[in-house]
């Protein structure tokens, strides 16, 4: 009989992620939530990130000391919930498995088999992962929950609007009139915007897809030879995925997440729309504790669990992750750069 709850103790699990290696790029996990603590217990305060931080009053010589402002009341908690997928592992599969297993090295078999099912559910909870990532770009986690029956509800989590402009304080990309100038105009607004919370230090600059190919447009009408813009004093540069103004690298965000309750497709960045994103802003994902007795109830970004099943006789190998994307929204800009329809 081929026994598999020994090839996924915790153990098991740690040393086939060091052999499988890094995953896949993911855009929004790789740039913006490269922190991701694990937070022990269910539930995730709101306090873990980063306040606006301003210039404040000196105080006089022996007089108490001064709250900073912002830093003080309640703290909010939110309860994450968890990303559980399972594959079914029939007991025909564990037959077929056996059969192999006399015709060679059955442990080392056993741990390729093993280590195969591991990718398939980490790379499942990865893109979920992700996908849950990008939802926050707009200052709100929203992501669907399946309920019994097959139905959907909502998990939502509000974290604040991003910062924007106003209409009349910068121009439409697609503006024949605007300029180099009007686009730089508008970082320097932005910068002064992240500045004031006491962020944007380092910077991510994306352009959903429509953007970023009429910003590609306005900047090669004055293409030169070497590649090297200038209007008005305005340095510029083209790449295949980039748009450098002066010091402002404009990179194109045209990577999509699927959603499974709208059986869709959706862009990471509205097709029409500009992002940006202040990485020093304490954005972060941390994964709360497991609710998993054999897992031990702790915090870990992924477990994998067998559970023997009756009907088809066989087992189910069952994963669990509990990230929370969580964002500054004092350190996201978001605004629609393309004249409305």
């Amino acid at each position: 009989m081929v026994n598999i709850r020994n090839l996924f103790t915790r153990d098991a699990i740690i040393q086939y992620l060091q052999i499988l290696g890094p995953m896949f790029p993911t855009r929004v996990m790789d740039t913006v939530f490269t922190r991701r603590p694990q937070q022990p217990g269910p539930l995730i305060g709101s306090d873990i990130i980063k306040q606006s931080v301003k210039a404040m009053p000196l105080g006089r010589r022996g007089s108490r000391s001064i709250t900073i402002g912002g830093a003080a009341g309640q703290t909010e908690f939110y309860e994450p919930y968890p990303i559980h997928p399972d594959i079914s592992v029939t007991g025909a599969d564990l037959n077929n498995l056996r059969m192999f297993m006399q015709q060679g090295n059955s442990q080392e078999l056993l741990k390729v088999w093993a280590q195969s099912k591991t990718e398939i559910l980490r790379q499942t909870v990865r893109n979920t992962a992700e996908a849950m990532c990008a939802t926050t770009l707009s200052g709100k986690l929203q992501w669907p929950v399946q309920i019994e029956g097959g139905g959907f509800e909502t998990y939502e989590v509000d974290y604040g609007a991003p910062q924007t402009l106003a209409p009349g304080e910068f121009k439409y990309w697609d503006d024949p009139a605007t300029k180099v100038a009007d686009i730089l105009n508008m970082f320097i607004l932005i910068q002064v915007l992240f500045q004031r919370s006491g962020i944007g230090g380092r910077m991510a600059f994306w352009a959903g897809k429509d953007a970023f190919l009429t910003l590609f447009t306005l900047a090669s009408r004055i293409l030169t030879s070497t590649k090297l813009l200038v209007e008005a004093g305005v340095s510029m540069q083209l790449g295949e995925n980039f748009v450098m103004i002066g010091n402002n690298k404009i990179e194109l965000a045209a990577e999509e997440y699927w959603n499974p309750q709208t059986a869709a497709f959706v862009p990471i960045v509205p097709v029409d729309t500009f992002q940006a994103i202040a990485l020093d802003a304490g954005h972060q994902m941390p994964y709360a504790s497991i609710d998993d007795l054999d897992g031990g109830l702790q915090a870990m970004p992924f477990f994998i669990k067998p559970l023997k099943t009756d009907n088809p006789s066989g087992y189910s190998l069952i994963a669990e992750s509990k990230p929370l994307p969580v964002v500054n929204p004092l350190g996201l800009f978001r605004l629609q750069v393309l004249a409305p329809v």
